[in-house]
Protein backbone atom coordinates (compact mmCIF):
# COMPACT_ATOMS: atom_id res chain seq x y z
CA UNK A 1 0.00 0.00 0.00
CA UNK A 2 2.77 2.42 0.82
CA UNK A 3 4.96 1.60 -2.56
CA UNK A 4 1.57 2.37 -4.49
CA UNK A 5 1.55 5.96 -2.68
CA UNK A 6 5.15 6.72 -3.23
CA UNK A 7 4.68 5.74 -6.71
CA UNK A 8 1.28 7.91 -6.81
CA UNK A 9 3.00 10.82 -5.71
CA UNK A 10 5.69 10.62 -8.36
CA UNK A 11 3.79 10.26 -11.10
CA UNK A 12 1.99 13.41 -9.68
CA UNK A 13 5.50 15.20 -9.39
CA UNK A 14 6.47 14.00 -12.62
CA UNK A 15 3.80 15.90 -14.16
CA UNK A 16 3.84 18.84 -12.07
CA UNK A 17 7.39 18.77 -13.18
CA UNK A 18 6.01 18.48 -16.88
CA UNK A 19 3.41 21.41 -16.47
CA UNK A 20 6.09 23.82 -14.95
CA UNK A 21 8.21 22.79 -17.86
CA UNK A 22 5.77 23.02 -20.43
CA UNK A 23 4.41 26.50 -19.12
CA UNK A 24 8.11 27.74 -18.92
CA UNK A 25 8.40 26.85 -22.41
CA UNK A 26 5.50 28.69 -24.06
CA UNK A 27 5.86 31.57 -21.95
CA UNK A 28 9.25 31.70 -23.34
CA UNK A 29 7.96 30.84 -27.35
CA UNK A 30 5.09 33.61 -26.66
CA UNK A 31 7.89 36.11 -25.59
CA UNK A 32 9.94 35.59 -28.96
CA UNK A 33 6.85 35.79 -30.79
CA UNK A 34 5.67 39.17 -29.28
CA UNK A 35 9.73 40.30 -29.67
CA UNK A 36 9.94 39.67 -33.24
CA UNK A 37 6.88 41.72 -33.56
CA UNK A 38 8.01 44.45 -31.95
CA UNK A 39 11.72 44.53 -33.53
CA UNK A 40 9.16 44.31 -37.11
CA UNK A 41 7.43 47.64 -35.84
CA UNK A 42 10.35 49.02 -35.22
CA UNK A 43 12.15 48.36 -38.62
CA UNK A 44 9.07 49.08 -40.62
CA UNK A 45 8.76 53.07 -38.83
CA UNK A 46 12.46 53.41 -39.49
CA UNK A 47 12.25 52.42 -43.10
CA UNK A 48 9.27 55.34 -43.82
CA UNK A 49 11.56 57.40 -42.06
CA UNK A 50 14.50 56.54 -44.05
CA UNK A 51 12.21 57.19 -47.33
CA UNK A 52 11.07 60.91 -45.88
CA UNK A 53 14.91 61.60 -45.36
CA UNK A 54 14.51 61.85 -41.47
CA UNK A 55 18.25 59.68 -40.97
CA UNK A 56 18.03 60.56 -36.93
CA UNK A 57 14.63 58.95 -36.65
CA UNK A 58 15.83 55.92 -38.45
CA UNK A 59 18.22 55.41 -36.57
CA UNK A 60 16.62 55.83 -33.30
CA UNK A 61 14.01 53.02 -34.75
CA UNK A 62 16.80 50.79 -35.59
CA UNK A 63 18.86 51.04 -32.33
CA UNK A 64 14.96 50.12 -30.40
CA UNK A 65 15.83 46.85 -32.25
CA UNK A 66 19.06 46.35 -31.33
CA UNK A 67 17.68 47.80 -27.38
CA UNK A 68 15.24 44.53 -27.39
CA UNK A 69 16.34 41.79 -25.21
CA UNK A 70 17.91 39.43 -24.22
CA UNK A 71 17.19 37.21 -27.82
CA UNK A 72 17.66 41.00 -29.83
CA UNK A 73 15.32 39.45 -33.25
CA UNK A 74 15.67 40.88 -36.41
CA UNK A 75 19.35 42.20 -35.30
CA UNK A 76 21.19 41.53 -38.50
CA UNK A 77 18.57 43.77 -40.81
CA UNK A 78 19.05 46.29 -37.95
CA UNK A 79 22.56 46.14 -38.15
CA UNK A 80 22.13 46.38 -42.16
CA UNK A 81 19.71 49.39 -41.96
CA UNK A 82 21.86 51.41 -39.64
CA UNK A 83 24.88 50.67 -42.80
CA UNK A 84 22.29 51.99 -45.34
CA UNK A 85 21.54 55.45 -43.29
CA UNK A 86 25.05 56.20 -42.72
CA UNK A 87 25.91 55.54 -46.39
CA UNK A 88 23.10 57.81 -47.62
CA UNK A 89 24.04 60.13 -50.56
CA UNK A 90 21.20 62.37 -48.62
CA UNK A 91 22.51 62.06 -45.18
CA UNK A 92 24.52 65.28 -43.66
CA UNK A 93 25.62 62.87 -41.22
CA UNK A 94 27.18 59.87 -44.24
CA UNK A 95 30.02 58.44 -43.12
CA UNK A 96 31.75 55.24 -45.48
CA UNK A 97 33.91 54.33 -42.31
CA UNK A 98 30.88 53.58 -40.23
CA UNK A 99 28.49 52.09 -43.08
CA UNK A 100 32.02 49.88 -43.88
CA UNK A 101 32.10 48.58 -40.24
CA UNK A 102 28.43 47.70 -40.26
CA UNK A 103 28.40 45.78 -43.23
CA UNK A 104 31.70 43.88 -41.84
CA UNK A 105 29.69 43.28 -38.63
CA UNK A 106 26.67 41.46 -40.75
CA UNK A 107 29.49 39.51 -42.77
CA UNK A 108 31.64 38.35 -39.18
CA UNK A 109 28.33 37.60 -36.93
CA UNK A 110 25.88 36.69 -39.23
CA UNK A 111 27.23 35.09 -42.36
CA UNK A 112 23.74 32.83 -42.47
CA UNK A 113 21.95 36.36 -43.25
CA UNK A 114 19.55 36.50 -46.14
CA UNK A 115 21.35 40.34 -46.44
CA UNK A 116 24.55 38.59 -46.27
CA UNK A 117 25.33 38.79 -49.93
CA UNK A 118 24.12 41.85 -50.14
CA UNK A 119 26.34 43.30 -47.66
CA UNK A 120 29.26 41.70 -49.37
CA UNK A 121 28.78 43.46 -51.98
CA UNK A 122 28.50 46.96 -50.07
CA UNK A 123 31.70 46.16 -48.34
CA UNK A 124 33.87 45.68 -51.52
CA UNK A 125 32.37 49.45 -53.66
CA UNK A 126 32.62 51.28 -50.25
CA UNK A 127 36.49 49.72 -49.61
CA UNK A 128 36.99 50.63 -53.52
CA UNK A 129 35.82 53.60 -52.93
CA UNK A 130 37.83 54.53 -50.00
CA UNK A 131 40.77 53.34 -51.97
CA UNK A 132 39.76 56.04 -55.30
CA UNK A 133 39.05 58.75 -52.40
CA UNK A 134 42.85 58.25 -51.13
CA UNK A 135 43.95 58.14 -54.27
CA UNK A 136 41.92 60.91 -55.64
CA UNK A 137 43.39 63.50 -52.88
CA UNK A 138 46.57 63.59 -54.04
CA UNK A 139 46.01 63.43 -57.53
CA UNK A 140 43.76 66.36 -57.51
CA UNK A 141 46.65 68.43 -56.37
CA UNK A 142 48.77 66.74 -58.57
CA UNK A 143 46.78 67.48 -61.32
CA UNK A 144 46.77 71.40 -60.24
CA UNK A 145 50.49 71.24 -60.64
CA UNK A 146 50.47 69.66 -63.82
CA UNK A 147 47.58 72.22 -64.75
CA UNK A 148 50.18 75.16 -63.83
CA UNK A 149 53.11 73.35 -66.00
CA UNK A 150 51.22 72.37 -68.69
CA UNK A 151 50.01 76.21 -69.08
CA UNK A 152 53.52 77.51 -68.42
CA UNK A 153 54.87 75.03 -71.39
CA UNK A 154 51.83 76.57 -73.86
CA UNK A 155 53.70 80.44 -73.17
CA UNK A 156 57.12 81.44 -75.05
CA UNK A 157 59.94 82.29 -73.42
CA UNK A 158 59.04 81.03 -69.75
CA UNK A 159 61.39 78.70 -68.21
CA UNK A 160 60.23 75.35 -67.58
CA UNK A 161 59.81 75.01 -63.79
CA UNK A 162 61.04 71.75 -61.23
CA UNK A 163 57.86 69.86 -60.71
CA UNK A 164 56.06 69.76 -57.43
CA UNK A 165 9.49 43.94 -47.70
CA UNK A 166 5.74 41.94 -47.20
CA UNK A 167 6.62 38.71 -49.48
CA UNK A 168 5.08 38.27 -52.62
CA UNK A 169 3.09 34.58 -53.47
CA UNK A 170 3.64 32.35 -56.17
CA UNK A 171 6.55 31.93 -59.00
CA UNK A 172 8.00 35.49 -58.39
CA UNK A 173 9.29 34.38 -54.84
CA UNK A 174 10.61 31.26 -55.79
CA UNK A 175 12.75 33.01 -58.37
CA UNK A 176 14.11 35.72 -56.03
CA UNK A 177 15.21 32.31 -53.66
CA UNK A 178 16.68 30.77 -56.25
CA UNK A 179 18.62 33.67 -57.36
CA UNK A 180 19.16 34.47 -53.37
CA UNK A 181 20.86 30.73 -53.50
CA UNK A 182 22.82 31.06 -57.08
CA UNK A 183 24.30 34.69 -56.28
CA UNK A 184 25.72 33.23 -52.94
CA UNK A 185 27.34 30.26 -54.93
CA UNK A 186 28.50 32.29 -57.20
CA UNK A 187 26.74 31.83 -60.54
CA UNK A 188 26.24 35.19 -61.17
CA UNK A 189 24.69 34.30 -64.58
CA UNK A 190 21.87 32.16 -63.04
CA UNK A 191 21.26 35.08 -60.49
CA UNK A 192 20.54 37.23 -63.11
CA UNK A 193 18.47 34.40 -65.42
CA UNK A 194 15.97 34.25 -62.38
CA UNK A 195 15.55 38.23 -61.58
CA UNK A 196 15.17 38.46 -65.20
CA UNK A 197 12.41 35.69 -65.65
CA UNK A 198 10.97 37.85 -62.74
CA UNK A 199 10.69 40.71 -65.54
CA UNK A 200 8.78 38.78 -68.11
CA UNK A 201 6.13 38.18 -65.82
CA UNK A 202 2.44 39.41 -66.10
CA UNK A 203 1.44 38.49 -62.52
CA UNK A 204 1.13 42.19 -61.06
CA UNK A 205 2.06 41.12 -57.63
CA UNK A 206 5.45 39.59 -59.06
CA UNK A 207 8.01 41.01 -56.96
CA UNK A 208 9.59 43.12 -60.23
CA UNK A 209 10.96 46.11 -57.76
CA UNK A 210 12.88 43.50 -56.28
CA UNK A 211 14.26 41.55 -58.94
CA UNK A 212 15.86 45.03 -60.53
CA UNK A 213 17.36 45.98 -57.10
CA UNK A 214 19.05 42.23 -57.71
CA UNK A 215 20.04 42.87 -61.18
CA UNK A 216 21.95 46.38 -59.85
CA UNK A 217 23.42 44.71 -57.17
CA UNK A 218 24.58 41.49 -59.11
CA UNK A 219 26.11 43.68 -61.99
CA UNK A 220 28.14 45.63 -58.99
CA UNK A 221 29.01 42.83 -57.69
CA UNK A 222 33.32 42.68 -56.81
CA UNK A 223 33.19 38.95 -57.23
CA UNK A 224 31.18 38.96 -60.90
CA UNK A 225 33.72 38.52 -63.76
CA UNK A 226 30.96 40.33 -66.06
CA UNK A 227 30.62 43.33 -63.45
CA UNK A 228 29.43 46.45 -65.30
CA UNK A 229 28.90 49.86 -63.34
CA UNK A 230 27.03 50.93 -66.26
CA UNK A 231 24.02 48.23 -66.27
CA UNK A 232 24.16 48.33 -62.41
CA UNK A 233 23.47 52.10 -62.62
CA UNK A 234 20.93 51.37 -65.38
CA UNK A 235 18.50 48.83 -63.31
CA UNK A 236 18.80 51.19 -60.10
CA UNK A 237 17.34 54.11 -62.29
CA UNK A 238 15.10 51.86 -63.72
CA UNK A 239 14.02 50.67 -60.31
CA UNK A 240 13.66 54.22 -58.96
CA UNK A 241 11.67 55.57 -61.83
CA UNK A 242 8.94 52.73 -62.68
CA UNK A 243 8.43 51.69 -58.75
CA UNK A 244 9.23 55.28 -56.81
CA UNK A 245 7.23 54.34 -53.72
CA UNK A 246 9.08 50.75 -52.80
CA UNK A 247 11.48 50.90 -50.39
CA UNK A 248 14.27 48.87 -52.72
CA UNK A 249 13.46 51.95 -54.44
CA UNK A 250 15.40 53.81 -51.82
CA UNK A 251 18.10 51.70 -51.77
CA UNK A 252 18.54 51.94 -55.37
CA UNK A 253 19.05 55.95 -54.72
CA UNK A 254 21.62 55.02 -52.07
CA UNK A 255 23.31 52.45 -55.05
CA UNK A 256 23.45 55.70 -57.62
CA UNK A 257 25.15 58.12 -55.11
CA UNK A 258 27.61 55.81 -54.23
CA UNK A 259 28.46 54.35 -58.25
CA UNK A 260 27.79 57.95 -59.12
CA UNK A 261 30.67 59.22 -56.95
CA UNK A 262 32.99 56.36 -57.73
CA UNK A 263 32.23 57.74 -61.40
CA UNK A 264 33.29 61.03 -60.68
CA UNK A 265 36.65 60.11 -58.87
CA UNK A 266 37.46 57.70 -61.62
CA UNK A 267 36.76 61.09 -64.45
CA UNK A 268 39.09 62.72 -62.28
CA UNK A 269 41.74 60.07 -62.50
CA UNK A 270 41.57 59.68 -66.12
CA UNK A 271 41.65 63.73 -66.85
CA UNK A 272 44.54 63.62 -64.67
CA UNK A 273 46.45 60.81 -66.69
CA UNK A 274 45.44 62.77 -70.12
CA UNK A 275 46.77 65.94 -68.76
CA UNK A 276 50.30 64.03 -68.24
CA UNK A 277 49.97 62.81 -71.72
CA UNK A 278 49.87 65.98 -73.10
CA UNK A 279 52.73 67.78 -70.82
CA UNK A 280 55.42 64.51 -71.77
CA UNK A 281 54.25 64.99 -75.78
CA UNK A 282 54.55 68.92 -75.45
CA UNK A 283 58.17 68.16 -73.46
CA UNK A 284 59.27 65.89 -76.31
CA UNK A 285 58.07 68.53 -79.18
CA UNK A 286 60.17 70.98 -77.64
CA UNK A 287 63.15 69.11 -77.19
CA UNK A 288 63.25 68.47 -81.22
Amino acid sequence: MGRERTRAWKYVYFCITGLIFLSFFSCAAIKEVSLRKEAQKYLLRGQKLLVQRNYDGALDEYQKVLSLSPQKPLEDEAFFNIGLVYVHFGNPKRDYEKSLNLFLKILNDYPESHLAEQAKIWVGVLLENQETIKKTEKLKEALKEMEKTKQMLKEPGRAKQPEARSEEPGEGREHIIRSQKLLAQGNYEGALGENQKILSLSDPRSPKDEALLNLGLIYAHFGNPQRDLGKSLEFFKRLIKNYPKSFFSEQAKIWVGILEENEELNYLIRKLKQVDIDIEEMKRKKTQ
